[in-house]
């Protein structure tokens, strides 16, 4: 069976930011993503709950897409630069397989 070599990408983000991360991948020529709302944990900066709120704005959210090369190089230099503004972003970047190719930009 032939595989076809891509990146998936993990955003670990406030939710206050899903949007601006959802335009950005969508922009950055993504073909789709996947979010998962009430995401918690613990880190350097202490714990981050989940506290429910309007529509999942007060905790944190993850976004997965999975990319071609190009177009995940193109995203994690948005990101970059979404941190540099000071937002706070935990992102992953892993090498993966898809046997649909056309499925992800």
């Amino acid at each position: 069976m032939q595989l076809f070599n891509k990146k998936r990408i993990s955003i670990i983000v406030e939710g206050t930011y899903r949007d601006a991360v959802l335009e950005l991948i969508e922009n950055s020529g993504g073909s789709g993503f996947t979010v998962y709302t009430g995401i918690y944990g613990k880190g350097r900066h202490g714990v981050k709950e989940n506290r429910g709120g309007f529509d999942g704005f007060s905790c944190n959210v993850e976004i997965v897409t999975i990319t071609s090369p190009g177009v995940a190089d193109h995203i994690l230099q948005e990101l970059r630069r979404m941190m540099e503004k000071g937002i706070m972003l935990v992102v992953h970047v892993t090498d993966v397989q898809v046997i649909r190719d056309h499925h992800f930009s």
